[in-house]
């Protein structure tokens, strides 16, 4: 296993990584939730795509912000003090010390509590948490869809002048990923060799 000494790491090493993550985190989660559909996202994306994508997600769905936002902070509390102190309180029972070595986790537990960063750790915990609730996101619009009527929120301009009313699923910078009313698949349309515009439908009222 590769270590980073962390000290050594400038304000220029940090912007990579974080510019590395951000696309790692795009690709796959975008890939997670279009290939459900039976998309293969990989072909209808770029690496600008993937970098904005989370982004974007989280700064127009602030729901899913504050979900995320409330369990990484939970997350980091558990691993820098609650678990320390569940230990402490587990070590000393004897039921747990028939089960456990404790020297041997004793020792674990000293090292983790040494270790002064633990920024590695919690972006693969936020990578596993967005890339579920993605996957989550995707069966859940699949399944709803697949049961219910599929009600149009935008209405699809074409060069030609014609018009079509879809259920939008996502866009990237190049294409329109949509569901029309009546089918069970996602059409991804180039949006500037294709479309002159793209409006939202107005709720209406009962």
């Amino acid at each position: 296993m590769i270590k980073i000494d962390e000290s050594k790491l400038g304000l220029q090493d940090y912007f990579y990584i974080g510019y590395l993550y951000l696309i790692i985190l795009g690709i796959v989660s975008d890939a997670i939730f279009y290939g459900i559909f039976g998309v293969s996202y990989l072909n209808y994306t770029t690496i600008l795509d993937a970098l904005i994508s989370p982004i974007s997600l989280l700064t127009n769905n602030w729901k899913l912000s504050l979900f995320l936002g409330i369990m990484f902070w939970l997350m980091y509390l558990y691993f820098t003090k609650w678990m320390f102190k569940f230990y402490a309180y587990l070590r000393v029972k004897k039921w747990y010390q028939k089960i456990y070595n404790i020297e041997k986790w004793d020792k674990k537990y000293a090292i983790l509590k040494k270790k002064e960063s633990i920024i590695p750790g919690m972006m693969f915990i936020f990578f596993l948490l967005f890339v579920s609730m993605r996957t989550g996101m995707a069966l859940g619009t699949k399944s709803k869809y697949a049961n219910k009527e599929i009600i149009p929120n935008y209405t699809l301009v074409f060069k030609d002048n014609t018009k079509l009313n879809v259920r939008k699923v996502g866009q990237n910078s190049a294409y329109f990923f949509y569901f029309i009313p009546g089918e069970q698949v996602i059409t991804a349309t180039p949006i500037a060799d294709n479309l002159k515009q793209i409006k939202v439908l107005k709720n209406k009222k009962k």
